[in-house]
């Protein structure tokens, strides 16, 4: 442990004297940074101006003299224009010479003498020889011009060139100021960086040292333990945290050793009770049969570690036709086993009875018994394999999907004896110039080559409307489906109904099909398929809820070619690792995204897509069958064959 103070302390030491020698070369950095930014400043905004301006003025000095000069030897007045004009600028290049220099005494100093010699140039030599000249003593004025204007103005140039040579001098000194600082910078610069990678070599040996290889005996008793080794001790060595970490690892060890002990005695006990699980999973196994005309096929991924609690069935009734059940219970394990074993024999019971769905689901709720809190959902579809007539119950389940995938003959016609229960068609296109592959083609001759149109929705409908949606009639709105290259419509041209142009004057256009019982017509054509909501017919399953007629019976037709697929929530309460939802639509756009895969095809590619959707830990079972109707009526169709 002393070693492990040592270390700790030296950490401390170095990291001090590492941050003070940073701070240092920092501090000089920016000394000198800003060193060389006020000499900069100093050149660009006063010592280059002043040197600018300097020879302004020696210009206007000289510029005056050979004005009097030419005066006086021609006597032309018009010579004096050049020196009036210096005369107004010369006072404004001198206050503007003097703020520029006002930092600077030396300079300022030297001006002065600059302002006094043209002071003395102008009284003893300019006022003469004007006042000679304007009395028009020419003589005056010339002897003044050789004797004592040469030798003023000549003083006057030596103060200007000797300022101009001061401002020079100034900005070299500028300018070695900035030489300096960059080259103090660039030193502290790089002087901080050789200390901050000393430091950090420095501190990479130490680790290498007193931590890395702490840490690796450490992972190798882990993974020795990891590997089946449970008596492998984790050693303590290191610095502190790390002789911690070490001891939290070996707490952890030891209790894993006790848990394993534990779950051995517990497997050993429940090698007596493991045939009865297995019953109850086998007996809740789906049964599938061979069906002529249909095609037959269900999933069931159970929640990880847990007994499903949903469940499908299929089998022929006496009549001949085939009823097809899935079913959903609440919980997981094995109470919600029991539950569903007893749901799927009762209602196996009923149906074979020959009684209508609705009235088996009332006698299976009634001969429930003690149910406790628990509840159930369910589907049951009737189908006649030679007419494709399909009779249905919904007792609080989610809806079914009808995927109708138009093909020439198939005019997609539903009919019912009561009100319509569906609530959205949604609208896809198959791809041009393929249909299903289980479809019966007319003769080719006779075959119209109607291109396929875009993807969309049609739905819902209007409550206050029965049958008229918003894709109904002439002012309906289409909504966009979230399949493919999916576009909105402007209108239900594509899609008629009984509300609006389409529906012909009986309420039924050619090429349509009838919506059961609601008037609204869906327009069925080649390279365009269909996906229709079965909403629920009544509520859940439930003695609460249990009563005569709860649950209304639908019935439509099941055209060659069409799949029926029903699901549990597991397949579409599937979530992301944000919290969302897989969802209706998401289910719907994977079915039109190929509605001409076969139907095996179509429901693994559906599981295959909730999984990408929703890759982690499963919570909750997902079940889903589809029942389709084979274009050959005389075939026979295995499960899962299409």
């Amino acid at each position: 442990m002393g070693e492990t103070a040592g270390l700790r302390r030296g950490i401390r030491v170095l990291t001090l004297l590492a941050s003070i020698s940073i701070i240092v070369m920092l501090v000089l950095a920016v000394v000198s940074a800003l060193r060389s930014r006020h000499a900069a400043t100093e050149r660009s905004r006063h010592l280059d101006p002043a040197a600018t301006t300097t020879a302004m003025l020696l210009a206007d000095f000289v510029d005056q003299e050979n004005a009097l000069r030419g005066y006086i030897i021609t006597r032309d007045r018009g010579f004096l224009v050049p020196y009036n004009e210096s005369a107004r600028s010369i006072p404004v290049l001198t206050a503007r010479l003097d703020a520029l220099l006002a930092d600077f005494p030396a300079l300022r100093a030297q001006h002065g003498e600059v302002g006094q010699a043209y002071r003395d140039w102008r009284r003893e030599v300019v006022r003469p020889e004007l006042v000679a000249m304007a009395r028009g003593d020419t003589a005056t004025a010339q002897d003044i011009v050789r004797t004592k204007a040469r030798q003023d103005f000549d003083l006057l140039r030596r103060e200007v060139a000797e300022l101009a040579a001061a401002i020079d001098r100034e900005q070299v000194e500028a300018s070695g100021r900035v030489e300096s600082a960059s080259v103090l910078l660039l030193s502290s610069l790089a002087s901080a960086m050789f200390v901050i990678l000393g430091f950090l070599l420095t501190i990479m040996i130490i680790s290498r040292r007193w931590l890395l290889r702490p840490i690796g005996a450490l992972q190798r008793s882990v993974n020795a333990v990891a590997a089946g080794r449970y008596d492998t001790r984790i050693p303590s060595v290191g610095p502190k945290e790390i002789v911690e970490l070490a001891a939290d690892v070996e707490t952890m060890r030891a209790q894993l050793v006790r848990l394993v002990r534990q779950n051995e005695r517990s497997w050993e006990a429940l090698a007596q009770q493991g045939p009865a699980v297995i019953a109850l999973r086998d007996a809740l196994t789906p049964s599938l049969l061979r069906a002529r005309g249909l095609v037959l096929h269900g999933r069931v991924d159970p929640a990880e570690g847990e007994l499903a609690g949903d469940w499908y069935d299929a089998f022929e009734l006496p009549d001949g036709r085939v009823a097809v059940v899935v079913g959903d219970v609440s919980g997981h394990g094995a109470a919600a086993g029991v539950f569903a074993l007893r749901l799927k024999q009762l209602l196996d019971a009923a149906l074979s009875t020959e009684i209508d769905p609705g009235r088996a689901l009332e006698w299976t709720v009634d001969n429930l018994g003690e149910i406790e809190e628990m509840f159930a959902t369910a589907i049951i579809a009737v189908v006649d394999p030679r007419t494709g007539d399909l009779y249905y119950v919904n007792a609080g389940h989610p809806d079914a999907l009808l995927l109708r995938r138009a093909v020439p003959g198939n005019s997609g016609n539903m009919a019912s004896a009561g009100e319509s229960p569906v609530g959205e068609v949604w609208v896809g296109e198959l791809p041009t110039g393929k249909v299903p592959a289980d479809a019966v083609l007319p003769d080719e001759a006779s075959s119209p080559q109607v291109p396929a149109p875009t993807a969309h929705l049609v739905g819902p409908r209007d409550p206050a409307r029965p049958g008229c949606g918003p894709g109904d009639g002439a002012g309906g709105s289409v909504m966009a489906a979230a399949v493919g290259s999916a576009q909105a419509v402007g209108s239900a041209q594509a899609v008629g109904s009984a509300c609006g142009p389409g529906d012909g004057a009986n309420g039924a256009g050619p090429g349509s099909g009838r919506v059961p019982g609601a008037g609204s017509i869906v327009g069925s054509r080649l390279g365009t398929a269909q996906v229709v909501r079965l909403p629920p017919t009544g509520p859940l399953m439930s003695s609460l809820l249990a009563e005569p007629g709860a649950w209304g019976i639908q019935t439509l037709r099941l055209e060659p070619g069409d799949v029926l697929f029903a699901y549990t929530d597991g397949l579409v309460e599937a979530r992301d690792e944000a919290g969302r939802q897989f969802g209706l639509h998401r289910l719907i756009a994977e079915i039109l995204r190929d509605p001409t895969r076969t139907p095996v095809a179509l429901l693994d590619d559906a599981f295959d897509a909730v999984r990408r959707y929703a890759p982690g830990r499963q919570g909750d079972d997902r079940t889903a069958i589809i029942l389709a109707r084979t274009a050959q009526r005389g075939s026979t169709i295995a499960p899962g064959e299409s």
